[in-house]
């Protein structure tokens, strides 16, 4: 038993437990979506019912919101009511432990090299690591990963029984994230792929074919699946009608990445690793090899928060193509060495002592991990409070001390929080649910936030009581110098600002 319980703890499964001690100590949750997630979770809960319009905005009270996150919202409050913000934090682990799971054994399966998959899961993993939040897209990483993985192995095993899991998984995908469009796209463009290689090969077996049509049944049959959802058809035109949005395109996740930073500079690096194993491979990629991890290479170009999608895709075929190519001849040229030789016979020779005595240093590497991360807890609350600053959490401590209400104008980074700490009672003036407001309320509320074209007059439409505003906001130092309101409160990023001069009610 001590044998068994020592060579458990490998050398890789003790970086993932490394890990996942990390993120339990570190992973922050100060995005501002993370909150309005969590009380739109804590009203599905409480009143067991889905919000039949925006009940967090005064701007669009009572208007159509498509809840495509309400599983993943109930949950996330769920863990929260039970765990408190530890229970947050052990869901979001789970979540990215498991989508880096699925994804190193996929890379290993498929490259055939237990290093090749550790290196690019630790390379991968480092590219978004920004993106580890509770939010509902750490499920569409983690469905990504499994949708990947069992259509690999239909594709290269012959199992074929996993494959009828995609259409239950998608039921879940589809009211969990918007990403659920990704999913479909994945089937598709494999089945596609894989049917350009049936008609253009040499191969024309009836049993590939039959395969084939199997692989499109389940195609269709997942995209059926995804009707499943509160909103039926209508969830189909959502991904459209947000990727269409212009007011995406100042959102800093919808923009291209910053390659002057480390995370794009390793997806890039992945990117070139994956064309030049592609080159040098042999055999040579088929179409589903180049045209599944191509066109999820291309959507990391255009917007940073795909860059976790192509990571996840490219891992894996890198390992496939490397296995196939030069490190597949190098190793074998290091085995039939003299040196290699050597080192398989002693490795042979020691191995169930080596094995023991490796993994109760492993265990005794992971104890002192772990003391040491302890020890470094007061620097990682540090951090955390560190970043909690930039959250308007004084501010609505001084809002509800106060008993302030009526009609609220904040800024937009700030709107998921302060739904958070002030809301439904008091209604925001925009968050980031984009797809709630829509483009032209975005261009009316930055003329007001920006203080062009005039602002004075689009303000006053919505008959303001009290503004919660960062102090570098250019509406702020209207205000002021309007008249018409008084700063209440400040502290170091963050004031209150309360009208002054009597409005005319709004009609």
């Amino acid at each position: 038993m001590l044998i068994k319980a020592a060579t458990f703890l490998t050398k890789t499964r003790l970086v993932f437990v490394a890990l996942f001690v990390v993120l339990l100590l570190a992973l922050p949750q100060t995005d501002p979506d993370y909150f309005w997630h969590l009380k739109a979770g804590e009203y599905i809960v409480t009143q067991r019912a889905l919000p039949a319009g925006d009940i967090f905005s005064l701007t669009h009270a009572g208007q159509p919101w498509v809840l495509h996150e309400w599983l993943f919202e109930a949950v996330l409050f769920t863990a929260f009511a039970s765990w408190g913000p530890f229970g947050v934090t052990l869901l979001t682990a789970l979540f990215v432990m498991a989508t880096l799971g699925v994804t190193f054994s996929l890379t290993r399966r498929l490259g055939q090299s237990h290093g090749v998959a550790f290196a690019l899961v630790v390379c991968g993993g480092c590219v978004f690591a920004g993106g580890w939040a509770p939010r509902p897209q750490i499920v569409t990483y983690l469905l990504f990963a499994l949708y990947l993985s069992i259509l690999a192995q239909y594709k290269y095993g012959g199992a074929g029984r996993a494959l009828f899991a995609l259409p239950l998984l998608m039921v879940v995908w589809v009211n969990a994230h918007g990403g659920y469009v990704i999913g479909i796209a994945l089937v598709f463009l494999l089945t596609g792929a894989e049917w350009l290689g049936y008609w253009f090969g040499a191969e024309r077996a009836p049993a590939r074919k039959q395969r084939l049509i199997t692989l499109s049944l389940v195609a269709a049959a997942t995209l059926l699946a995804s009707l499943a959802n509160p909103e039926f058809v209508r969830h189909w035109l959502y991904p459209i009608q947000v990727l269409g949005m212009a007011a995406n395109q100042s959102i800093q996740e919808w923009q291209s990445p910053d390659f002057h930073t480390l995370g794009p500079r390793i997806y890039l690096l992945l990117c070139g690793v994956f064309l030049l194993a592609a080159i040098y491979a042999t055999p040579k990629a088929d179409f589903t090899e180049l045209l599944v991890p191509g066109f999820f290479l291309l959507m990391g170009f255009v917007a940073r928060r795909h860059v976790p999608l192509a990571v996840l895709t490219l891992m894996p075929f890198i390992a496939l193509a490397l296995g196939r190519g030069s490190t597949a001849a190098w190793a074998a040229a290091w085995r039939g060495s003299r040196l290699g030789r050597s080192h398989a016979r002693a490795s042979a020779g020691g191995k169930q002592l080596g094995q023991a005595a490796e993994g109760i240093l492993n265990w005794i590497v992971l104890l002192a991990i772990v003391l040491v991360l302890l020890a470094c807890e007061p620097w990682f609350r540090a951090n955390a409070a560190k970043r909690a600053e930039q959250l308007p959490a004084a501010a609505a401590d001084y809002v509800i001390a106060h008993g302030i209400v009526g009609n609220m104008f904040n800024g937009y980074g700030d709107g998921g929080y302060l739904i958070y700490r002030l809301g439904p009672q008091r209604k925001i003036f925009i968050d980031g649910r984009v797809d709630v407001y829509g483009d032209a309320f975005f261009k009316e509320y930055n003329d007001i936030y920006f203080g062009t074209d005039g602002w004075k007059q689009k303000f006053d439409r919505f008959g303001i009581d009290f503004a919660i505003l960062d102090k570098d906001a250019p509406i702020r130092q209207l205000l002021l110098a309007e008249g018409s309101f008084r700063e209440a409160y400040q502290d170091a990023r963050h004031c209150v600002l309360l009208r002054s001069v009597p409005r005319n009610p709004v009609h």
